[in-house]
């Protein structure tokens, strides 16, 4: 019996979290895939505005949030401040669950991580969504921004290089890092993310979902946070040119504003055209496909900043999973990809015109339309989809569960 809890013990992961797992996509796949692969997980998330559940048991792990430190969400500095009292709790839940492991997602969860497993010997997993320095780099400007960009940039660098392994996205984010352990785990959904439909309908509309079924001039969707610097305004003004030319496509959004400001500059470039947008709002992830499969056409025209352009959207591989043709950005891994599998049109995105041309070219020709829709979705299905990767994350917990019972 003793033997057997100690190996439950090393088997035990905590994931920690600075938003509230809503969820969170990325956590949530990792987090399934551990539990499935025998590992006793709990994911420790930071509930900033008390709107979900303490303590929740979902999909094989166990969910505990931190509500007694509110903030808002976004940079500041106050939710800079209120950051460290966050840490705080947090180490008090992993003084309670005493984790074999510890996988601190993003930065701001990395110093009390870091801090927590050297003092207990045991790994800490750094998993960089994004590079958290360069995102950090547009809202820190003038002297004292450059100052707190170098320190936040070798307070990475120092605590990522003895991490007993870094965890990321793509291969760009990866050559940042100088960690003996690098491991590349993409953003791809997971097989069951794709909804059910008959392939070889003889009608468009089937195949993609939203046209032929009261929608005239077909549907657009777009998924994720909405600002200037992800496309919104760009896609609001190529609608605008869609209009003169007498095509009004619906324009279906889901996922929430950056900030005020921005919505102001999206719903001042529809000016006249308001009534062809839907405000989905946030979606839960497991409702995204059926959204999704009722459009037309995916757009993704992140614009030409150094964040997005070697970067891949987690959006390109839901939309290729729901079979629709995507209008993205021809920045070089989008066009790895979307060249690859043949699934959409690539254009600069800051060209309205090209932006539009390519939209009104996807609805003019059905035909085109579902043949680019249906070669993404082939594509998700054997090469871009979680499935694919979840071996890589298994091998490595493997690898550092083994290391502990030395």
């Amino acid at each position: 019996m003793q033997k057997e809890r100690v190996r439950l013990s090393q088997r035990r992961v905590v994931m920690l979290l600075s938003n509230a797992f809503r969820p969170d996509p990325r956590v949530l796949k990792e987090a399934r895939s551990l539990a499935r692969g025998g590992y006793d997980v709990t994911v420790v998330a930071w509930d900033r505005e008390g709107k979900h559940l303490a303590q929740e048991q979902t999909e094989g792990f166990a969910v505990q949030r931190v509500q007694d430190v509110r903030s808002s969400y976004g940079a500041g500095i106050r939710q800079a401040l209120r950051l460290p009292r966050f840490w705080l709790h947090a180490w008090r839940r992993l003084n309670v669950l005493q984790p074999a492991v510890l996988h601190c997602h993003d930065f701001d969860t990395l110093p009390p991580g870091w801090l927590w497993a050297k003092l207990h010997r045991r790994p800490v997993i750094y998993d960089a969504h994004e590079y958290y320095t360069e995102l950090q780099r547009p809202r820190l400007r003038g002297l004292v921004g450059k100052v707190l960009l170098a320190l936040i940039g070798a307070a990475e660098q120092g605590l990522s290089r003895s991490a007993a392994a870094v965890v990321t996205v793509d291969e760009r984010i990866a050559s940042r890092y100088r960690n003996r352990r690098v491991v590349v785990i993409g953003h791809y959904p997971p097989l069951e993310f794709a909804p059910r439909r008959n392939e070889d309908s003889p009608s468009p509309s089937l195949s993609l979902g939203g046209r032929g079924a009261g929608t005239p001039g077909g549907m657009l969707v777009y998924t994720g946070r909405f600002s200037t610097d992800r496309g919104l305004v760009v896609i609001a003004q190529a609608l605008q040119r869609l209009a003169a030319q007498g095509l009004r496509p619906r324009l279906r959004l889901l996922g929430a504003w950056t900030s005020q400001t921005e919505e102001q500059a999206f719903w001042r470039a529809m000016a006249g055209l308001e009534q062809q947008v839907e405000m989905a709002g946030w979606v839960a992830f497991e409702q995204v496909p059926a959204q999704l499969i009722e459009a037309d056409v995916a757009l993704a025209v992140l614009q030409p900043i150094e964040r997005y352009v070697a970067a891949l959207p987690v959006k390109l591989f839901e939309y290729m999973a729901c079979g629709l043709p995507v209008v993205i950005s021809d920045f070089p891994a989008n066009r790895a990809v979307v060249a690859g599998a043949d699934c959409g049109l690539l254009v600069d995105p800051a060209n309205v015109d090209a932006v539009a041309a390519a939209i009104a070219r996807l609805l003019a020709d059905p035909t085109e339309a579902r043949r680019l829709g249906q070669n993404g979705r082939r594509a998700f299905q054997t090469e871009y989809n979680w499935q694919a990767l979840e071996q890589k994350l298994l091998a490595l917990y493997d690898k550092l569960s083994r290391q502990g019972d030395k």
